[in-house]
């Protein structure tokens, strides 16, 4: 009987199964755990159907798009813990970290010659569409991605939506029926293990005694270095929910705007653990909603976001962001992503600032179009060219942006967050790109700073979310606000000064002057 979850399946290609393969092969390109995950059930589904084993294949190349030193240790950590955990599981896993003595180049196509069939994430952003695209075109076997993206499979939301209150009552219908399907939380792995042993072809990565030196010993950007305070991978995820809903989901209604120490404010600190699929977002709500809580809780009539899941309003609140708005910018990405008519594996590298080509959905050379008024509603887009040439009070370079050289103390400050700790937090991440496109010479150079600047350092940055959030800066997702102002035109306007008005920042202030000595 078809499940909501037929939903999550799309056939990159149209080659079948192949039975004399010798394994179903899944490859982890951001759901990258053992655990309460989609694309892995499929797999594994897959495997017990056709009686063969199951490969978990996961990589780390060299060159993907803002390569660094602290992107490559999160993940590094991850694959560790992966490591461990599928020997404990008794899964075939296979990981692979690229060096400049171990190619890579054409490692997933090697793999596919022996497969039954690959699985894979359906994952809207970065280079993910593009592999997926490479490798169902040369796969002589059949390719499955697997949308794992949210609660709610993104292909029954229907169109791009234009704003969080049009895609909520959409998730509220329906979140029971998805909440009955999610993912398998403990995955079994014992029938699907290999009758003899299977051999890889290439050298299997050996988990070494000192990650953060083997990491120094890459060919990677190490000016952006590796977080000394946070960690990738499952536990340190779950470690992060469980201080969350211990000590700040209480009072999230209420606080989570607040800036301050991360220690001190409300904002779950989640995005990183979510981004690279070390934690699942089901597993997240189900915390979050707690033990005693039941389907039979859901309150199906009403039209009011506070109320939906339970009665408690932090709660509520605490998922309407993580379901609601988290899957604003997975709908809008993956919606388009189904619009896009591209074959193959663009440039992952544009100079030495890639972009993301929306029309393509890789980091193909930008056409003549521009990212902005390929992306932005006509109404944002029309206001911020009526205002393009007007005079900027104060204009800076992305060096300035980067070294936190404006005149402003609350954006320097937003600013050293990220570069030092990856992060801004929520409301001032906001402010930040407001402040980007006031104070470059053009809404395009704005966006690409932003890009830039996010990509390079967040450790949540080249996600939808991030991408949605930048473009939020320039009215997606929003509406005309009057009155019309110099470069901003009717886009919504921020500034400091009623940020500072609006919250006592020196909790924040003396926050980012401890970030001297973490770096």
């Amino acid at each position: 009987m078809p499940t909501i979850n037929d939903a999550r399946v799309r056939l990159a290609n149209d080659c079948p199964l192949r039975p004399k393969g010798d394994y179903v092969l899944y490859w982890a390109q951001m759901y990258r755990r053992l655990h309460s995950n989609h694309a892995l059930d499929y797999a594994l589904h897959l495997a017990r159907h056709t009686g063969k084993p199951l490969v978990i294949y996961e990589g780390l190349k060299l060159n993907y798009p803002w390569a660094n030193a602290r992107f490559h240790a999160f993940l590094l950590d991850g694959m560790a813990e992966n490591a461990a955990e599928a020997v404990r599981v008794g899964a075939t896993y296979w990981p692979f970290v690229e060096t400049t003595e171990n190619s890579g180049r054409g490692l997933v196509a090697r793999l596919c010659e022996r497969a039954v069939a690959l699985v894979t994430d359906d994952y809207p952003q970065f280079i993910v569409p593009a592999q997926i695209r490479a490798i169902a075109a040369k796969a002589k076997c059949r390719v499955a991605a697997i949308d794992g993206n949210g609660v709610v499979p993104l292909s029954l939301l229907g169109p791009p939506t234009a704003a969080a209150a049009h895609l909520r009552p959409k998730l509220h219908k329906q979140f029971a029926a998805a909440w009955a399907e999610r993912a398998n939380p403990i995955p079994a792995f014992e029938d699907v293990a290999p009758k003899k042993p299977l051999k890889p072809p290439f050298e299997v990565w050996t988990v070494p005694s000192d990650l953060r030196a083997f990491v120094a010993s890459l060919p990677i950007d190490r000016t952006v270095p590796p977080l000394e305070h946070s960690k990738g991978g499952t536990t340190a995820g779950r470690a992060i929910l469980k201080e969350f809903v211990a000590s700040k989901l209480t009072r999230y209604a209420e606080e989570r705007s607040e800036p301050d120490d991360p220690k001190r404010n409300s904002s779950s600190g989640l995005s990183a653990h979510l981004h690279y699929g070390h934690i699942a977002i089901d597993e997240v709500v189900d915390v979050a909603l707690g033990k005693d809580w039941s389907p039979d809780l859901l309150n199906l009539k009403t039209r009011n976001k506070d109320d939906f899941f339970c009665r408690d309003a932090n709660v509520n609140g605490f998922l309407d962001e993580a379901i609601t708005w988290r899957d604003v910018g997975f709908q809008w990405h993956f919606a388009r992503m189904q619009q896009v008519d591209a074959a193959g594996v663009k440039s992952w590298q544009d100079g030495e600032s890639p972009s993301f080509n929306f029309a393509t959905f890789d980091f193909s050379p930008l056409d003549e179009v521009g990212t902005l008024q390929r992306v932005l509603p006509p109404w944002a887009m029309a206001s911020l060219a009526k205002h393009a040439t007007d005079e900027r009070k104060h204009l800076y370079s992305r060096d300035q942006f980067e070294r936190g050289g404006t005149h402003d103390k609350l954006w320097n400050a937003a600013q050293k967050e990220l570069v030092v700790t990856g992060r801004i937090h929520n409301y001032l991440r906001m402010l930040w790109g407001k402040k980007v496109l006031e104070w470059s010479e053009s809404p395009e150079s704005a966006y690409r700073t932003l890009e830039y600047l996010n990509n390079k350092y967040a450790i949540d940055g080249r996600d939808p979310n991030s991408y949605t959030g930048i473009l939020w800066c320039f009215g997606l997702f929003d509406r005309p606000w009057p009155p019309e102002r110099e470069v901003f035109g009717n886009v919504r306007f921020m500034s400091s000064d009623n940020t500072a008005k609006k919250f006592d920042l020196d909790g924040y202030y003396d926050y980012i002057r401890r970030l001297e000595y973490l770096r």
